[in-house]
């Protein structure tokens, strides 16, 4: 029943994100290369919104990063670590964790994967070696928010929006792999709120899951939806023209929810408010 017909789910992109983009790409004439960073696409971004993650690769190089996009990595290890099977949780994260040796900064632009990498020493490190190296690599990984204002410390007003939200009402959906296991809160609304010509309001329940959780949304699709409305409700009470947030996984719930519930809002990840 969770996949069953009359749910908004996307299709596969006609070419994924590693059809789209180099495997290194560097800042715009003009722009100073700033930072080298490695770049972990994950599933989503890579089969399912490939453009969004072409579009995250080209924004960082607009913003000084040597974008690097190693095309040895693999999943995250969300999925299969949840299901319960940690061994191939463990050849994922040793994958992803060679993948990445040559970088000291690792970014990703969905909640989940990144929060997942953060997790490899405390869920999957089964051994001194294993412990040794995912701590290591922790200290390397960034969510999107993190490195702009940390690494890169942007200024917010520099940013552009594009044309086709300037002037909109934006309000901002926290994932749970955000806020609750990155404490990222504040800085997507300092973004949001600083950045000329957005208007940003806050939904009641912000901070509220959407409903997605992974493989609840399929297994118990009802429960999922009875999530869901309450965050539409939350919605359709901020008066958004868009609503925002930084992880696929709840682009695709809420893009759902908002189909079902009769609303307009287009959802969209926050770096694609920004040329």
């Amino acid at each position: 029943e969770g996949l069953s017909e009359g749910r908004q789910i996307p299709q596969l992109a006609p070419k994924q994100l590693r059809q789209l983009v180099p495997e290194v790409t560097t800042p715009p004439p003009g722009v100073e290369t700033r930072l080298k960073v490695g770049f972990f696409s994950g599933c989503s971004q890579e089969f399912l919104y490939a453009e969004s993650g072409a579009h995250l690769v080209n924004f960082l190089a607009s913003q000084g990063c040597e974008v690097h996009f190693p095309r040895a990595q693999g999943c995250c290890g969300t999925p299969v670590v949840t299901s319960g099977d940690f061994e191939l949780g463990r050849e994922l994260a040793d994958q992803n964790v060679d993948a990445f040796r040559d970088f000291d900064i690792v970014i990703s632009g969905c909640a989940s994967c990144s929060s997942m990498l953060k997790e490899y020493e405390h869920v999957l490190a089964d051994n001194a070696g294993r412990r040794e190296r995912y701590e290591a690599f922790k200290g390397k990984v960034r969510n999107v928010t993190e490195l702009l204002f940390g690494d890169l410390e942007i200024d917010t007003s520099k940013l552009k929006v594009r044309p086709e939200y300037r002037g909109k009402k934006v309000t901002w959906h926290d994932p749970c792999h955000l806020v609750r296991y990155q404490q990222t809160r504040e800085e997507p609304r300092r973004i949001l709120r600083e950045a000329e010509g957005l208007e940003y309001v806050e939904m009641p329940g912000a901070d509220k899951c959407c409903g997605m959780a992974g493989t609840l949304t399929i297994f118990y699709y009802d429960l999922s939806k009875k999530i869901g409305d309450v965050k539409a409700n939350g919605i359709d009470a901020s008066g958004a023209d868009v609503v925002v947030t930084e992880c696929p996984g709840c682009i695709m719930q809420l893009r759902d929810t908002v189909v079902r519930n009769g609303l307009q809002q287009p959802v969209v990840h926050i770096l694609d408010l920004f040329e």
